[in-house]
Parts: C-alpha cells; structure tokens; sequence
C-alpha cells in the first residue's frame, strides 16, 4: 500500500461546533400572539420589520425637517426629499447630472480641493438612468434607489446569518440593522444603501465558496463605495486560514482548483480597489488626484501635513481629545477591536464575517482620518455586529431596540441635522 493511500481524505468542509443553525425552542408559556407572528412566512416578516422601520425613521426625520432653520445646505423646513438629499448627496447630484470635472480644482494655497473624484460613479449613474426614463426628479429617485437596496440588504443579510444562526435570531439582527443609530442611510441619496447589499451578497458568496462569482460584484461594489482593497484583504485572511486548516490543522481540503479560483479573486479585487485611483489619475492627468482629493477634507483637520497610514487616528486623537487622552482612546478602540473579533461569540458567525470585519477595521485605519463621518464609514461592519441579537431574553430585546432607536435619534441631532456652519457631515 502506498503512503499516500494511507492518508485519510480530508472532508470538504469543516464546520465549526460553535455554529448553530437552530434557535432554542420556544418557552411553553410564549403567548398565542408571538406564536401567530413567527408562523407568518419569512418573507412577509422582513417586508414588515423594513417598511415598518422606515415608517419610524421617517417620522423621525420628518420631525427634524420641520425643525430646520435655513441654511447652507437647506431651506427653512424642507420637505422629506430635500431634507434626505443633504451634505453628500449633492455631490451625487452633481455627478449624475453633470459628470466628472476633467481638471481637479486647486485652492489658494496650491492643494488640490474638495470635488466629485471623491465619489463613485455606480450610484449617481443608476438614479440619473431612472430619472430620466421616468422623468422623476433625481433627489426623488435617489431615496428610492436608497430604500430598494435596503430591502434587498435586509433580504440578503437574512440569508446571510441563516447559514450561521436559527431563525428568530436572524430576524431580530435584521431588526437591529434596521432602527440602529445609522440606519437613516438606507432612506437618503447615498450609495451606502447599495453598498450594503453588494458587500452581504459578497459575503454569501464567501461562505458558499463561489469565488469567480464575486468577480462582477466586486468590480460593482469597488465603484459604488471603496471596497476592493478591504475585500482582497479579507480574501486574503481567508485564503490563509484555509491554508491553516488544509496543511496544519488538517480539518478541511483546499483543493489546488478552489486555490487558484480563490487566489483570482483576491487579485481582481485588488486591482478592482485600484481602479478608481487610476481612472481618476487618466481623466485628470494627476496620477494620484483621487488621493489628492480625499486629502482635501482631510486638510480641514492637518492643515495640509502628510499623515502616514496608520497615523490618521493618532492625529486625530490629538486633534480632538489632545494628549495623552486621545493616544489612550485610540489604542481602547484597537484593543476593543481585537478582544471584539476573538470573543469565542464570534465562532457562532463563522470565519468570513470575522476576517471581513478585521479587514475592513484595519483598512479604516490605516486610510481614515476619524471625524463625524467615522459612524457612517464603519456602519458596513454591521454583519460582525450580529452577535448582539444572540440573547433571548424578550427583555433584553426590547431594550436593545430602543437604544438602537436613541442612538438613531442622537446620530441624527448630531450629524444630519444642520445648524449653520456645520461642522459635523456625516
């Protein structure tokens, strides 16, 4: 007998023992009432939690609406659209009705200022396609793509955490998804609605291993939000965790087909994440003017001085809490970060929700500078924040919920409400 024949064939996948597919069963006591909703159909459950969520977040918006005083951004209390076509989603407007500038526009001091580069092309071309077939307004059309990719990002988070957790879980972290402090982003003129639905399709395709299947939506999701460098990083930790487990661990096969499909991926995504940079670099002639302008808003902060990778959140620790103060708050949220991704929890979601989260965390900081958008920017960390629905207990739910709406409320106040000279865009 050979010595190959004697080495036993390794299973094609190996699922952790941590995951559980199955809820805990239902007390005896649960009341008839809760019992009628969670015979209803799937489906018609996560129709209702996302349109009765917007029902909530829109009364809530609607109020601030009617408190704004006029200014910069806006007249005095606007309608809903208006009021959700704000801060960035002008500038999605600009480039749906009128392109890319062909020259950067340059400052008094020589650097190169804020302007459309900073943006990507998928989502204002989508609605300026639907508004002129339909010949709605573009802010109009704009919330209704946003509220469209919402639906269809609560669709596939759902079918996302099935492959991890039982039903009610799931549908309670949809829940949470829906009324959290950055939800609003799923009614207003931003990408990030489309966003999240293209990076939770992605994510199915890495648990089901479909690695050439990403290839379209990685380039889609890279020109809708910055993606593709995060995502071939998270491949990247995947692939070397399969590795770990083919040749160390020896749990699962790697199989020298699914490593070069594998392998595909994570290079098309890296240069997917490039290719921004490098269309805005031949349409201006300055190599590195997408770079350039994400350094405009940054200049606000630095006045114009170089930061690092990996320094930004150092300099903004010392921008916005000084020193020692903001060094220590910065190396909490790393520590927090990382005890975060290792609590035994997150072995209940499996490893590519993990090492999306730890990729998309680091690409943060290495390329951020933290300030009022930092929420909305680590709101696609959203599926590593599932464990958070884990817990049963019907009071600790109903709790969990309405925080989740204060926090909305106070992200709100804080950042979308406009007073005057803002200084908080989110």
């Amino acid at each position: 007998m050979s010595v190959r024949a004697t080495i036993p064939v390794l299973p094609a996948r190996h699922v952790d023992a941590a995951i559980r597919r199955e809820d805990a069963p239902l007390a005896s006591t649960a009341h008839p009432f809760v019992l009628r909703l969670l015979a209803i159909p799937t489906v018609w459950q996560l129709i209702a939690i996302y349109f009765a969520t917007r029902v909530v977040t829109t009364t809530i918006m609607l109020v601030f609406a009617a408190n704004q005083p006029e200014t910069w951004q806006t007249p005095a209390q606007p309608d809903y659209f208006t009021f959700a076509n704000i801060w960035d989603a002008v500038w999605y407007r600009r480039i749906g009705e009128g392109g890319y500038p062909r020259e950067l526009p340059i400052g008094d001091h020589g650097r190169v200022t804020e302007n459309a580069w900073a943006f990507m092309p998928v989502f204002p071309a989508i609605v300026r396609v639907i508004s002129l077939i339909t010949t709605l307004p573009f802010p109009v059309v704009a919330v209704l793509v946003s509220v469209a990719a919402g639906l269809a990002t609560v669709f596939a988070f759902h079918r996302l955490l099935r492959r991890f957790v039982g039903e009610r879980t799931a549908l309670f972290a949809v829940l949470l998804l829906c009324l959290g402090p950055v939800s609003p982003m799923f009614q207003v003129g931003y990408a990030e609605a489309l966003h999240f639905w293209l990076l939770c399709e992605l994510l199915i395709l890495l648990v089901d291993r479909r690695w050439l299947e990403m290839l379209p939506i990685v380039l889609l999701a890279s020109l809708t939000r910055p993606t593709g460098l995060a995502w071939a990083f998270t491949l990247l930790l995947v692939i070397l965790h399969r590795y770990w487990q083919a040749r160390v661990a020896r749990l699962e096969r790697f199989d020298a087909r699914e490593q070069r499909q594998a392998w595909i991926a994570a290079f098309f995504s890296g240069f997917a994440g490039l290719a921004w940079l490098a269309i805005a670099g031949f349409v201006t002639g300055r190599p590195f003017g997408y770079l350039e302008t994400e350094m405009a808003w940054r200049n606000h902060y630095t006045s114009g001085a170089e930061t690092l990778p990996f320094t930004a959140w150092f300099w903004a620790g010392d921008f916005w809490f000084g020193q020692p103060l903001g060094t220590i708050l910065v190396v909490a949220v790393v520590i927090g970060v990382i005890a975060w991704f290792s609590a035994p929890f997150m072995r209940r979601f499996g490893i590519e929700i993990r090492m999306w989260g730890i990729a998309y965390f680091s690409y943060l900081f290495a390329v951020f500078y933290p300030q009022s958008s930092i929420f909305r920017l680590c709101f696609p960390l959203f599926p590593a924040l599932a464990p958070v629905a884990l817990p049963q207990s019907p009071v600790y739910r109903v709790v969990v919920s309405l925080l989740a709406v204060a926090a909305q409320v106070a992200w709100l106040t804080w950042m979308w409400f406009v007073i005057g000279h803002d200084w908080t865009p989110p």
